[in-house]
């Protein structure tokens, strides 16, 4: 079995008593004892929050990445795996800073407690899992790594664009690898969330909103404010026009030759940014004559897709692969808008084991 769950990157401490205010769990996550204080996480710190928050690209050691981390590792076991086999993800900008204690971190065997009362349950309840094994890439890597192994199954040379919150990355894969040459990392949509930010901040009052608020209004194209329904997409679309012409496309003239438009005719756009046609139209646009724009299928789920994929060969390597009924082989991508979890279960270890 193959399941991707999505969770917006927020939480904030809630000592409140939640009793069936969500759906399922990954609706009414709220961890109790963390480090000594209760959490809600995800879409319950959404609604039920005043002022649900992450930092961007925080320190592993950080209690954004821990407390969302463990969130989605204990999504991944699905109430029923206990040993996991993860790859996870960073940035270029980094992955070398980051990759040693993010190891560290992960290979341990965690003990979770959290509140079934959010969603119909009766206690609190503890989840009890392991990481058997921990491997950590470059989201670029991850991408690309479910472009050429998964549905797609790409042979050729091509461009990848990651269009994230937080980073913006672009790089040249060819089969044998990704040319480092071509490979950077700069803003992500934070830029151009922070010019709509602002320009409201000219006529409003926007009601001390954190960063991930607004960001969400930017995705709706829409916010309330002093009871009036204002239509932000005009003034996203001259945001994000103004962050294709500032950011993304200084950055690919810098990076990417003339040279390398000689083996390579397409560009993939992954990552959430790519989400938004408008955006996607401006690539389609610059490079017209040169490349086939393609966005990924569910352009936000590629990375995490990648590391699940990676999770499966590593596991493949290991002579009890198939035996493995209690593991769950996962892709965590920890990203500043949305962690997304993505699963391959036992239930599929068969048709693995024989491809």
């Amino acid at each position: 079995m193959e399941r991707s769950f999505v969770l917006p990157s927020v939480f904030e401490e809630n000592s409140t008593e939640f009793h069936k205010v969500a759906e399922n769990f990954v609706d009414g996550i709220k961890i109790i004892d963390f480090k000594g204080k209760d959490y809600i996480v995800g879409n319950l710190a959404l609604r039920e929050g005043n002022a649900p928050h992450k930092l961007i690209n925080t320190l592993v050691k950080e209690i954004d990445y821990e407390l969302l981390a463990l969130t989605g590792l204990m999504i991944a076991t699905m109430g029923r795996y206990t040993r996991l086999v993860v790859t996870a993800g960073f940035p270029f900008t980094a992955y070398q800073s980051y990759r040693k204690d993010s190891e560290e971190f992960f290979l341990n065997r965690f003990d979770i407690n959290f509140d079934s009362r959010t969603y119909g349950g009766y206690k609190v309840e503890k989840a009890s899992f392991q990481v058997d094994s921990i491997e950590i890439m470059t989201e670029i890597e991850g991408c690309v790594k479910a472009i050429r192994d998964g549905v797609q199954q790409e042979k050729n040379n091509f461009f990848i664009a990651s269009i994230g919150y937080g980073t913006f990355e672009i790089a040249q894969s060819l089969p044998k690898g990704i040319v480092q040459r071509t490979s950077e990392s700069t803003k992500g949509l934070q830029y151009a969330v922070n010019i709509v930010e602002n320009e409201l901040k000219k006529g409003y009052y926007l009601n001390l909103l954190t960063e991930q608020q607004i960001e969400r209004t930017f995705q709706r194209g829409l916010i309330v404010l002093d009871r009036k329904r204002i239509d932000l997409k005009e003034l996203r679309l001259k945001a994000l026009t103004s962050y294709y012409h500032e950011v993304i496309s200084p950055t690919i003239k810098r990076k990417i030759t003339n040279d390398d438009f000689t083996n390579t005719d397409r560009l993939y756009l992954v990552g959430g940014g790519a989400m938004y046609p408008e955006l996607v139209d401006m690539f389609k646009e610059e490079f017209q004559s040169l490349l086939d724009v393609v966005v990924y299928p569910e352009p936000y789920l590629c990375a995490g897709r990648g590391y699940c994929l990676q999770s499966l060969s590593k596991a493949k390597l290991s002579s009890d692969f198939e035996s493995r009924e209690n593991t769950a082989y996962v892709g965590l991508d920890i990203g500043n808008s949305n962690t997304i979890i993505y699963i391959s279960t036992p239930e599929i270890m068969k048709d693995v084991a024989e491809n």
